[in-house]
């Protein structure tokens, strides 16, 4: 019988926990707090019949065959380190989730805009007819979704994983090979667990290292950091992965480019250009810049899995382009690319997320917007740059050791108004100037910007930070917002 070692109880290591046990594997779950944050994940895991150890010390009660590792524990733990000095396999949980899937996977990640834009596609494929099931990192979108092994065990070769991955995520994969694959952005982030933003941006390139021919991968056009998967997306490898005897892959995916350069999916102020196709951007719900960037890059990540399952919709999309697309034209070229209605149909009903830029309601013409996933600097100026000058930006938490000196230069140009909360509060207002107020709770900011707010500005929570230091999680922060706001709004 195979034994397995699961490091970090959380929701992903119950999820491959389960599935080691449907398998017939002998998996034991190791968790290091003594009682874990989430107490019923340990109750659902004991009754499951699961060996649980906690107050974990490091020390393991019997050499596993392999070791699969929650995204919460850091790279440089000190038994995956003596593990792998043993030659022990050490997997992340895609790669597990990956080993056990009958069903192809889109995989999306990125800084900012992946739970977006893995809703987008999830929603476009939906359109399509795919029996598509949003998976992965994402969690609390207000949409059907479940930990990436809990969707790979039960899938079947019909079906199709969408999932969200994070940075921690592909940590520890070699053979992970999604079908189609993108990457939304990278700016700095969590260099608090990394040794520089290289290894951070190497980390996410990692998500196309497995791809070959019939494959696809999407990146922004001409994107600085991202580099396109072959020789040229080779570079800074990170030191825990280099003694790692990667598959070698003979032939390279088709990419997929979006954004404001782009020949496949371009974003202009207007109109959204797809493969050569004027459609108005009047006609989707999607009206900040970031988010239709992300639409963007969803409409060629379903395009790509359609086309690499030869999708009958792909060839009725072509059939459809016979007709010139500029209409002051008379010559015909052959189409070799075509975006079916139906992806376009899935972008249109998409909705919003919940923690994302989420109206939360309004009173006297002030509006309340939850925004807790913002959680690093650069996500803060995303996504308030298609608000009015004179927002109450709600700010603070804990700082996962970037610099907010660009923050600030943005901050400088506008009118916005800052509320300063949370572990980092006093460091942050050093280096954004101008003497912003700190407050020693959310609840106390929120108190302070909604009394200073007149008809027609906004108060957005939009932290720039972590919430470990009086959440849960960015849920957590971004529910009890929402509680602060239904409280305000109910007066």
């Amino acid at each position: 019988m195979t034994r397995i070692a699961v490091f970090g109880l959380g929701r992903s290591g119950l999820a491959v926990g389960r599935a080691a046990l449907a398998r017939g594997m002998d998996a034991t779950v190791y968790d290091e707090a003594v009682v874990p944050g989430k107490p019923e994940l340990l109750e659902e895991a004991r009754s499951l019949g699961l060996k649980v150890v906690t107050g974990w010390d490091g020390k393991l009660d019997e050499t596993p065959d392999s070791v699969v590792i929650n995204p919460a524990i850091p790279k440089d733990h000190p038994t995956l380190l003596r593990l792998s000095a043993e030659g022990i396999p050490l997997h992340s949980e895609v790669e597990f989730a990956y080993s056990i899937s009958r069903a192809p996977i889109v995989a999306i990640t990125g800084t900012n805009g992946k739970s977006t834009t893995t809703v987008m596609t999830w929603l476009a494929l939906r359109a399509c007819g795919e029996d598509a099931i949003l998976c992965g990192n994402i969690y609390g979108s207000g949409y059907d979704e479940q930990p990436l092994t809990d969707a790979a065990l039960h899938a079947t070769e019909d079906q199709v994983l969408v999932a969200e991955i994070s940075s921690f995520q592909l940590e520890w994969v070699d053979r992970f090979k999604p079908v189609s694959a993108g990457i939304t952005n990278i700016t700095p982030d969590h260099l608090n667990r990394y040794e520089s933003f290289d290894e951070y941006a190497a980390t996410k390139q990692r998500i196309f290292a497995c791809q070959g021919d019939g494959d696809f991968a999407v990146v922004r056009a001409n994107d600085p950091v991202v580099r396109k998967p072959g020789k040229e997306a080779g570079g800074y490898v990170p030191r825990h992965l280099r003694s790692i005897a990667h598959e070698a892959v003979a032939d390279l995916p088709r990419v997929l480019t979006f954004g404001a350069t782009s020949d496949d999916a371009r974003v202009e102020e207007m109109e959204f250009v797809v493969f050569g196709e004027r459609l108005p951007w009047a006609s989707f719900p999607m009206e900040a810049v970031h988010d239709r960037q992300n639409a963007a890059m969803a409409a060629m990540l379903s395009y790509g899995l359609l086309c690499h399952k030869r999708s009958p919709l792909i060839e009725e999309a072509i059939s459809r382009r016979t007709e010139p697309v500029n209409p002051y034209s008379t010559r015909k070229s052959p189409v070799t690319d075509a975006i079916p209605i139906q992806i376009l149909d899935g972008l249109r009903s998409y909705k919003g997320l919940a923690h994302r830029m989420e109206s939360v309601g309004s009173r006297d013409g002030i509006r309340l917007v939850n925004n807790s996933m913002c959680t690093n600097p650069d996500a803060v100026v995303k996504s308030t740059q298609a608000l009015k000058d004179g927002a109450h930006i709600l700010m603070g938490g804990v700082n996962k050791d970037l610099d907010f000196a660009p923050l600030a230069r943005y901050l400088a140009n506008r009118r916005h108004r800052v509320y300063l909360f949370g572990q980092d509060a006093g460091d942050i207002a050093k280096v954004l100037g101008g003497d912003p107020p700190i407050f020693a709770s959310m609840e106390e900011a929120f108190a302070a910007a909604v009394a200073s707010a007149r008809k027609g500005e906004i108060v957005v929570l939009s932290p720039g930070c972590a919430s470990s230091d009086q959440f849960r999680d960015f849920r957590h922060r971004g529910d009890a917002f929402r509680d602060l706001a239904k409280e305000w709004l109910d007066r």
